[in-house]
């Protein structure tokens, strides 16, 4: 029945579209309007889909199926830029009230922008997709800050037409260095003051669902990894049907690209994240799943920082858990902890040879990893 009413949609339209330019009689307009309601019906009860739920579509190839890939993270700053939306809703309240509450409490007027970047009704200013993904959160600032303009001018025209206006927070952007550091200041201490303290958690947890994924992946291959990916998410080869909230349907073409698979801890509905005129990765984050009490503890967190203290001194302490939250390079972390950069180069120094950080170079700066043992001891439950 389904393929039967399809061919019926497909034969009509071609008659409509050879037919000579006229006006539709009423009972012609009602033939349409009947066979688009047919097709509609047919198309998604065949992919599970309830009828008038928008969808986005992702077609593969061969060639795309085989650059099926899975990573674990967009970063702590695409991480804290996707809580965003979390810390405004209500959903979710088992997993994120207590967090939502202890955020909004710490937060005031130095935090509006955020409201620019991340509006109660969508789209927001996707910033992740300028900041693309990072290991490290000064990674994600460098590549936001040399964005080029074009690609910051393609997300200001995309927000402004869903909106109606760039609000004053943001209009700099595409021009203008200072706002855009001003703007990435703000997100960073937003980090710092919401997300940091529970990054090394919440790292954790991703990377651990990223083993997952790769374990499916390799134990059934493609299908059996896109077919377990969410319960709202159907494949049917060679397409995968993601239910959206925006106002129309939309297919992407991956063109032989592939496709790269992150988990996010705060997105709750799966997103892609595309851009047609960059060759790079598309990219589909879908919601890490994640249990009540797990997420408890997250919020929580491990030893207390008085424990911690006592065992490495207090501002040797700070560096390893500034470290772990993200603060890498040695300028950060002096500016965090109001220290010079020597004190901070001589704990760091003592921390990598008690096998607690690593230390390397990249360009100018000089960056700090917390290492496995270092993680587990700022977290033992949620170590990586």
């Amino acid at each position: 029945m389904v393929s039967s009413r399809r061919m019926v949609f497909r034969l009509t339209t071609r008659h409509w579209e050879n037919a000579p330019r006229r006006l539709l009689s009423q009972e012609e307009i009602a033939r349409r309007e009947a066979c688009k309601f047919w097709l509609n019906w047919a198309v998604r009860r065949h992919v599970g889909m309830r009828v008038g739920e928008r969808v986005h579509r992702i077609h593969f190839t061969d060639a795309d199926l085989a650059r099926v890939r899975v990573a674990s993270t967009l970063g702590p700053l695409g991480e804290a830029l996707f809580s965003l939306t979390a810390l405004r809703g209500r959903a979710e309240e088992t997993l994120f009230g207590a967090w939502r509450r202890r955020v909004r409490g710490a937060l005031d007027s130095r935090f509006a922008v955020l409201a620019a970047i991340a509006p109660v009704r969508p789209p927001r200013f996707d910033m992740a997709i300028l900041s693309g993904p990072g290991h490290e959160l000064a990674e994600s600032a460098e590549i936001f800050l040399a964005s080029p303009r074009h690609a910051v001018e393609a997300e200001l025209d995309f927000y402004a037409r869903q909106h109606g206006r760039v609000p004053a927070a943001l209009a700099g952007l595409v021009d203008d260095l200072t706002v855009r550091r001003e703007v990435l200041s703000t997100v960073e201490a937003y980090y710092h003051a919401a997300i940091g303290p529970h990054w090394t958690g919440i790292r954790a947890h991703l990377d651990a669902e990223r083993a997952q994924r790769g374990a499916i992946l390799l134990d059934r291959g493609v299908d059996g990894l896109l077919s377990t990916l969410h319960p709202q998410v159907r494949w049917r080869p060679p397409i995968l049907h993601i239910p959206c909230s925006d106002q129309s349907d939309a297919d992407f073409i991956l063109g032989g690209r592939g496709l790269l698979l992150m988990s996010s801890f705060f997105v709750r509905i799966p997103t892609i994240m595309y851009d047609p005129g960059n060759p790079g990765d598309c990219l589909l984050i879908y919601p890490a799943r994640i249990g009540a009490d797990h997420a408890a503890g997250i919020w929580t967190g491990g030893p207390s920082e008085a424990a911690l203290a006592n065992l490495l001194g207090r501002t040797r302490a700070s560096v390893l858990t500034a470290i772990a939250d993200g603060v890498v390079t040695t300028g950060a972390l002096a500016r965090r902890l109001d220290v010079s950069s020597a004190a901070v180069s001589q704990h760091t120094a003592v921390l990598r040879e008690a096998g607690l950080i690593t230390t390397r170079r990249h360009h100018s700066s000089v960056l700090h990893n917390p290492t496995q043992i270092g993680l587990t001891l700022l977290d033992r439950r949620d170590a990586r």
